[in-house]
């Protein structure tokens, strides 16, 4: 019990070390600094999602079979390799490489390390404490990009590519700290007719028979996927505003203080408002914060863009206790990329066109129509939560 129990600590230094992307305050300005259109950065990122999309349940399985434990070790290996690649990398063609094991990496940590957790915590008999410890965890992990930002900024002032080195050992470090953990009981974990059968069994059980679970996983994609539609958008949005790049970094790491926070409080405040008023709101503050975006630009119009960071950092550990609860452990991991893949596929859907409409008419118009595309296709994943009597 002792060594299943420091899977726990070691989740939290797993997420910390995780999130030390030095570059993402400046990523869009290195992309443009190396040739790359904001067309071309939207296919990137595109085609990194279904990449992700396809990849999902398979790792979400391998993570069933093989074990959470097996899985992080890959995710580490090919993350390390990714940023590797993108040091040295100076094209499109290359930067496609490193997505490429980027996807590898993100689609076999998803739902593997939250899934470890919750059986870590079964094992110990403390489930209950999962949506307030995985809330923790993933406030340590903003906590880390916040400060990651902005140490990243200042060094992206000097040498944009320098901030993808600087990365790199910490993706190291992953290796040995993933090597470390004790995998769990999975009770009962039966796989008798093939890899491609049970799959195809867990993905009817989940899409088919379970109208409950399946627009759960509807909702997180819808949410999550349009949330996060508009991180690509941050950086010209702050040019047109007239921040200047020095403030980058400071600015992204306010973002991930206000995750980091709606994270970690994540469980009392959905036990105050109910699930019914959260899943509303999770919607309608994404919506409206790509229109007050678009409708007002001064200086400090970034300020609109915490309410996409409260709604990121609420969204996962409160969608993820549903659908821990609508599952079992055996299939879990699974489970929890098919709710990951969703959220990619909306996400790879609606990136190009937005990254088309700012190249071809403005960054303001695909923020209006990003606003407008959220609250529609959201309010109809809410009818449907409606209807199967979710809330």
């Amino acid at each position: 019990m002792n060594k299943i129990e420091g899977n726990i600590w070691k989740l939290y230094v797993f997420q910390i070390l995780s999130g030390l992307f030095f570059f993402v305050p400046i990523m869009v300005l290195f992309w443009q600094e190396n040739g790359l259109s904001i067309t071309e950065i939207m296919i990137l990122q595109s085609i990194y999602s279904v990449i992700i999309v396809l990849l999902e349940i398979p790792t979400g399985y391998f993570a069933d079979v093989f074990g959470r434990r097996m899985s992080l070790i890959s995710a580490s290996v090919f993350v390390f390799l990714a940023l590797l690649a993108y040091g040295l990398g100076y094209n499109f063609s290359q930067f496609l490489i490193a997505e490429i094991l980027f996807a590898f990496s993100i689609s076999l940590i998803s739902g593997a390390d939250s899934a470890m957790l919750y059986d870590t915590l079964k094992d110990l008999k403390k489930e209950r404490l999962y949506k307030k410890i995985w809330g923790n965890i993933l406030s340590y992990s903003f906590i880390s990009l916040a400060l990651a930002s902005i140490i990243g900024g200042l060094v992206g002032k000097v040498n944009l590519r320098w901030t993808m080195y600087l990365t790199l050992p910490f993706m190291f470090f992953l290796i040995p700290l993933s090597i470390s953990l004790k995998e769990p009981h999975r009770h009962k974990l039966i796989f008798k007719k093939g890899y491609i059968v049970d799959m195809l069994r867990i993905i009817k059980t989940v899409i088919l028979n379970n109208k409950k679970l399946k627009w759960l996983i509807i909702y997180s994609g819808v949410l999550l996927g349009f949330n996060g539609a508009g991180l690509w958008l941050y950086q010209p949005y702050f040019q047109i505003s007239g921040l200047d790049i020095a403030y980058f970094g400071i600015v992204f790491a306010s973002f991930y203080l206000v995750a980091a926070l709606s994270s970690k409080y994540a469980h009392r405040i959905e036990n105050y408002l109910g699930q019914k008023i959260t899943l509303y709101m999770l919607i309608f503050l994404t919506g409206i914060s790509y229109l007050l975006m678009s409708n007002f630009i001064f200086l400090f119009s970034f300020s609109f863009i915490f309410l996409q960071q409260l709604v990121n950092g609420l969204a996962t550990p409160i969608i993820e206790d549903y659908i821990n609860k609508a599952t079992s452990s055996k299939i879990r991991a699974t489970v929890l990329s098919i709710k990951n893949m969703s959220q990619r596929f909306f996400y790879a859907a609606i990136i190009p066109i937005i990254g088309w409409i700012v190249d071809v008419y403005s960054l303001i118009q695909a923020l209006t129509i990003l606003g407008i595309t959220t609250l529609i296709v959201g309010i109809f994943s809410i009818l449907m939560l409606r209807k199967v009597k979710v809330i």
